[in-house]
């Protein structure tokens, strides 16, 4: 008689509860190590604590210095910052071109 062993893995964020991944795997765990690896991949960010991207753009739409300088910079349907436009075009800055919470952010996927 073989014993076989199933390992399931979950990875949830630690602010919101969302389920990010999850898979089973044969006679074989997966370590944290890769389980975070697999999580960045996906734009979550793993520390102290596992966070979402929907958390992440939360989060940096709430501390965001220029929102808090100019106004509110309106959002997307998914939930992104649509960014401040400059002064010669309706593009948005380049600052807020690197920001992680704005629409024309290109993730690296």
């Amino acid at each position: 008689m073989a014993i076989e062993r199933t390992v399931e893995t979950d990875v949830y964020c630690d602010v919101c509860g969302e389920w990010i991944m999850g898979w089973k795997s044969n006679d074989v765990g997966v370590s944290r190590a890769w389980a975070a690896e697999y999580t960045r991949r996906r734009g979550g960010t793993v520390g102290k604590k596992i966070v979402c991207k929907k958390c992440r753009i939360k989060e940096r739409i709430r501390t965001c210095s220029m929102q808090r300088k100019i106004g509110n910079a309106g959002r997307d349907s998914d939930g992104t910052c649509m960014g401040f436009a400059s002064v010669v075009s309706d593009e948005p800055m380049e600052r807020c071109k690197r920001c992680i919470a704005c629409t024309s952010y290109q993730w690296e996927e």
